[in-house]
């Protein structure tokens, strides 16, 4: 029985019920519907997605309105309001154009609002869409203290580049801002500063739209700030695992974790917990202490290794409530004194109820050189005793709001053990190749970098300078559609104090600017990206010069959604000249879109589309679909039925007895293990008649209702057989006379004369004369007759 609406947001549910049918389900359908009189609904705004510098375009507005009403239409530009204008809408579908002109190049997003008194659903009054103005080539630096990389900014602008420097506060949040840039510069961030989600738009950005990639190091940057395993480290050309020549000091961290107080806290734990085995090397320690009855290890400090199996470990983690630090920070101090790490460090993950450890604890731990961070989430006491311990334990405390952040904080605490890849000595860089980034500077001319982070190039990259110990100063590689570069030193007075004052300071960042810039040409394509009912859909016109359709072309769209999850799909060609894709959209926020245009399995050139999904489309009609639901319960064999009504219960009419399939190849397979083993006993093992026998004796003195047979004298059963033989060959011979009874062998011939042997020695009288007191062996019988023999065999060797 189907309780719905019927209108669909994605999938077929028709396909659904014809496929239920084969199966002999039959389906009946409850009518849903919420009473929603006078709603109106921003269905979509449509731009351009591109412009040129001046040109004038419209902004469409598509509403729908139930029955006719008054509006007010709010419009935002880049968080500005513009304006608001009066409009009166119709009953049904309502289009309103306002004309918009943008003379600066750039990104630009629009927000509408449909204000109405007395609208039972908001949610769907609103709408966005964004558009680029086309303009010179534009560079974006992010910093996170944008102070110290003033010199970096002015030296590419003195270049003749559209630079802007900013801070984290100010990174692009959505992939069309990012994409709205030709290159990015990113200076000694950490993993935890930009987060997951930004890294994987910033992946995007390179992979699929081309933008060019900068990274310039620092302490905060690359291994010493977590990027190992990141989708940055994904970009770059430069690995932060290092080869087996250069083998770091281990670090180790010990997590100490506490059951949250929140919705699905403990799993919040646990990926926490991976965020800081993933960005830990093979060689550094992790260990976790938790409560859950007791105070223990959820496993004790050892060496990374197979990360799997700590993974497994750690996703079983399940725990509680803890009573006091006191107890787990003295275990953790006592596993770390005895490992040999050169960086050590706890976390303290809790909502600061605990009761707080004491000062002399505190003060053995940093003796142990030992640091000490804490991180409050969801916190329903004051954060005192989690900032006493992040001080006193010379750590960093966190104030945590939402447990989005959580993650990256782990991770970025985590690289406080990482620092040991930082090299702080001075150094010259050597030059090996002539890339283009480093043409036109001579080895000779490059001054010392006071410092640098060690990395390992990708087998793909490009190394054009080095460091004086064999690791990568810079390098350079093709990421998808985009190009990116890691430089390992940094760009401030710290590691580069002799080059900022170096006359060819500019010259070298410009030129590795200019290197990364986005190389795509733009598609003359019309091309535009629309999302309806839960469906985006990408309508492409191919016309050349002339005026002429351009048929059977190479044409493929990369999608990307909200999250930055991206794929790949063929644009079909439609009609003359007219190509479509169609694709999913599950999650709202802006879509992005670029077309590529294919030659010869190349890249020949590509637009960007985008489009924005403000709302679920659950919010676009309130009205039940009543066609689907007749034709799903039609096709489902059932009816449509009203709860309503008594009669109209599904368990009284038209019930087929049906069947439930079982599996029995689970129970058959063991049946086969079990009758294989007995056949491999019946063919290899013989048991005899007397085993059986003796065998259901033994069973029968174990069963306590069955009285065991009376014992019989047992009896060995070969020599049983011996005697029963010795007895059938006796009966079978002849009987030998009394005289002849000594002598067991008769010789076929009368023996040659011997010579008399001589005497021998006197035997004692004990050996020479028999014993009287033994008696002798009867006459006849078989023991006699061996002695005989015996005595005659050692007189004829004598």
């Amino acid at each position: 029985m189907l309780l719905t609406d019927g209108n669909q947001n994605s999938g077929d549910a028709l396909e659904a019920v014809v496929a239920a049918r084969r199966l002999g389900v039959t389906v009946d359908v409850v009518p849903l519907g919420a009473a929603r009189p006078s709603d109106v609904a921003l269905q979509r705004i449509e731009l351009p997605a591109r412009l040129k510098q001046g040109q004038p375009f419209e902004l469409k507005i598509f509403t729908h309105a139930d029955q006719e009403r008054d509006a007010t239409v709010r419009l935002w530009r880049n968080d500005q309001l513009l304006g608001e204008q009066k409009v009166r809408l119709t009953a049904g579908k309502n289009l309103h154009s306002l004309p918009q002109k943008l003379p600066d190049p750039g990104f630009y997003s629009y927000d509408v609002l449909l204000d109405i008194p007395g609208d039972p659903v908001p949610q769907n009054n609103r709408g966005s869409g964004f558009t680029v103005v086309a303009g010179e080539p534009r560079l974006l630096i992010v910093s996170a203290d944008p102070g110290p990389d003033q010199a970096l900014a002015s030296a590419l602008q003195s270049a003749g580049l559209q630079t802007s420097l900013v801070g984290l506060n100010a990174f692009p949040i959505t992939l069309a801002e990012l994409q709205t840039y030709d290159a990015i510069f990113i200076s000694n961030l950490a993993a935890g500063d930009l987060g997951a989600a930004r890294q994987k738009l910033l992946e995007s950005a390179v992979r699929d739209f081309g933008v060019g990639l900068v990274c310039v190091g620092g302490d905060q940057a690359y291994a010493a700030g977590g990027y190992r395993g990141t989708p940055l480290e994904s970009v770059l050309p430069v690995s932060m695992e290092l080869d087996s020549k250069k083998v770091l000091p281990a670090g180790a961290v010990v997590l100490i974790m506490h059951g949250m107080e929140f919705l699905n806290g403990n799993q919040v734990a646990r990926d926490c917990a991976q965020g800081v085995l993933a960005a830990l090397g093979p060689g550094d320690e992790l260990g976790v202490l938790l409560w859950d009855g007791s105070e223990r290890w959820h496993f004790p400090l050892q060496k990374v290794g197979d990360r799997q199996a700590l993974a497994r470990q750690i996703a079983g983690m399940n725990q509680g409530d803890l009573g006091s630090f006191q107890n787990v920070l003295t275990l953790a101090r006592d596993a770390l004194k005895q490992s040999r790490a050169q960086l050590k460090h706890i976390i303290i993950f809790s909502d600061g109820d605990p009761q707080a450890p004491t000062a002399e604890l505190l003060q053995s731990i940093v003796q142990e050189r030992i640091t000490v961070s804490s991180i409050l989430i969801a916190g329903h006491v004051g954060p005192e005793t989690m900032i006493y311990m992040a001080e006193a334990g010379r750590g960093r405390f966190y104030n945590v709001i939402s447990p989005e952040d959580l993650p990256q904080i782990f991770i970025k605490e985590t690289a406080v053990i990482l620092k040991s890849a930082i090299y702080e000595e001075p150094f010259t860089p050597q030059v090996r190749a002539a890339t283009e980034p480093v043409r036109g500077l001579a080895a000779s001319e490059y001054p010392q970098l006071l410092g640098y982070v060690a990395t390992t190039p990708k087998p793909r990259a490009e190394t054009p300078l080095w460091t004086e110990n064999g690791d990568p100063l810079l390098a350079h590689w093709h990421y998808g559609l985009g190009r990116a570069a890691a430089f390992t030193s940094d760009a401030r007075s710290r590691w580069a104090k002799n080059w900022v004052g170096w006359s060819k300071y500019r010259q070298f960042w410009s030129q590795l600017a200019q290197w990364s810039l986005r190389r795509t040409d733009n598609a003359d394509f019309d091309a535009r990206m629309v999302v309806e009912a839960g469906d985006g859909l990408v309508l492409l016109d191919a016309i050349d010069a002339q005026g002429s359709y351009r048929n059977f072309l190479s044409l493929q769209v990369s999608v990307v959604d909200p999250k930055g999850d991206r794929q790949t799909l063929p644009l079909e060609q439609t009609g003359p000249g007219h190509y479509e894709a169609r694709f999913k959209t599950r999650t709202s926020g802006v879509y992005m879109a670029n077309v590529m245009e294919l030659a010869e399995g190349r890249l020949r050139a590509s637009q960007v589309l985008g489009a924005t999904v403000s709302y679920s489309p659950e919010f676009n009609t309130a009205a039940p679909d009543l066609n689907l639901i007749r034709r799903i319960a039609e096709l489902g064999g059932g009816k449509v039925l009203n709860l309503a009504n008594p009669a109209a219960s599904p368990f009284l009419h038209d019930r087929a007895k049906t069947f439930q399939p079982r599996d029995l190849w689970e129970w058959l397979l063991r049946a086969a293990v079990i009758l294989f083993v007995f056949d491999i006993a019946v063919r290899r093992v013989m048991i005899d008649r007397e085993e059986w026998v003796a065998g259901w004796r033994q069973v029968r003195r174990w069963l306590p209702l069955v009285k065991p047979p009376a014992k019989t004298p047992a009896s060995e059963p070969s020599l049983a057989n011996l005697l029963a033989r010795r007895h059938q060959v006796r009966s079978q011979q002849p009987t030998a006379p009394a005289q002849g009874a000594e002598r067991l062998c008769q010789p076929a011939r009368e023996p040659l004369p011997r010579e008399p042997e001589p005497a021998g020695p006197e035997l004692p009288a004990a050996a020479a004369q028999p014993d009287p007191q033994a008696s002798p062996p009867p006459p006849g019988s078989t023991t006699s007759r061996l002695l005989e023999a015996k005595r005659r065999a050692q007189r004829k060797d004598r």
